[in-house]
């Protein structure tokens, strides 16, 4: 399997940072962590946020590019309903150039109403944006002029240049845990990035939609993201990281909340955070949890938050060098 890096690049009120330090910090991570062994590295969005969650990914990941020669680059998620097309395409194929081809697209139809209304988007067309979004950007890359008309765009003769470095494109990716996204991925012939805690019989319903629509083999990729910590002393590193996955669990309940699909009441202790949801352990552990998830999910790849909202860079650093050299060596491809 194959192990990278998740960045958001979120900056909490209470643990605040310069934005400029905050950014170069994570973009020194990163170049370390190419040298180290993690094969990618993905970054989030999202939009209107307090707390400085990236809301432009193109950008970072040109930085990311430019600091790198090997590491895959992708967005784990870019909020598809929200891009305009050709604008998508378009700066797609730029970073995939400038990148000499390392850039993968996972692509998410987004849940906060208030990203929606402020960018003058009816949510209830998510899906069918982000169908036609895929699609178009397909004859985009192709290089050539095309016609396409759609139920939210029309394009006559339109050509989209430079194209990607890539033959195809970038590779693409649906993410979901429904069974609406397994469909979804499957149809359209995308890999597929459903959250860790996936039910078995969703990943199966991801492959035979794949081949009730005569997408190759070489179309099944998945990949999944746990929270991972990786310490000395698991007590200690539950102490290290709970403030911050507490922030971050409260943090998405508010959102889901505001967007009408409340998942309960908001956390005051850190301690009752469900603590099964979470990889926090040693190197043995991490390793144990890493093969019992494979055993239950066949996944490709295997991703992680990096540097949890507000955690300090030293503490960050720890656990990824405890991650690269005792726990990729054991379980990478």
């Amino acid at each position: 399997m194959d192990f990278g890096l998740w960045y958001d690049f979120r900056n909490p009120p209470r643990w605040h940072l310069p934005y400029d330090e905050l950014y170069q910090e994570n973009l020194e991570q990163i170049g370390w962590a190419e040298g180290a062994g993690f094969e990618s590295v993905w970054l989030s969005e999202h939009h209107v946020t307090d707390d400085g969650y990236l809301p432009s990914l193109f950008p970072m990941l040109a930085a990311i590019a430019a600091r790198t020669s090997s590491l895959r680059i992708g967005t784990a998620v870019l909020l598809a309903p929200l891009q305009h097309p050709i604008r998508f395409a378009e700066d797609a194929a730029v970073v995939d150039q400038l990148s000499g081809g390392r850039l993968e697209l996972g692509l998410g139809l987004g849940y906060r109403k208030a990203e929606f209304d402020v960018l003058g988007i009816p949510k209830a067309e998510r899906g069918s944006r982000t169908d036609e979004l895929i699609e178009i950007a397909r004859l985009a890359w192709g290089a050539a002029p095309f016609d396409h008309a759609g139920r939210h765009w029309r394009f006559d003769g339109v050509q989209v240049t430079p194209p990607p470095k890539q033959a195809d494109g970038p590779p693409l990716w649906v993410a979901g845990s429904a069974p609406a996204a397994a469909r979804r991925a499957g149809r359209l012939g995308c890999h597929f990035m459903p959250d860790a805690g996936i039910a078995p019989e969703v990943i199966e319903l991801y492959e035979s939609t794949l081949a009730e629509h005569g997408h190759p083999a070489s179309a099944r990729r998945v990949a999944i993201n746990p929270s991972i910590h990786v310490c000395e002393d698991p007590e200690q590193g539950w102490d290290a990281v709970k403030e911050h996955y507490l922030y971050s669990y409260n943090c998405y309940r508010r959102w889901y909340a505001e967007s009408g699909d409340p998942t309960g009441p908001p956390l005051d202790d850190p301690d009752e955070l469900p603590r099964d949801r979470y990889v926090v352990g040693t190197p043995d552990d991490v390793v144990a949890a890493i093969l019992a998830l494979h055993e239950r999910v066949r996944f490709d790849r295997l991703f992680f938050w990096a540097r949890p909202p507000g955690l300090s860079r030293e503490e960050s650093d720890r656990s990824l060098e405890l991650f690269a050299g005792e726990v990729i060596p054991r379980l990478a491809r």
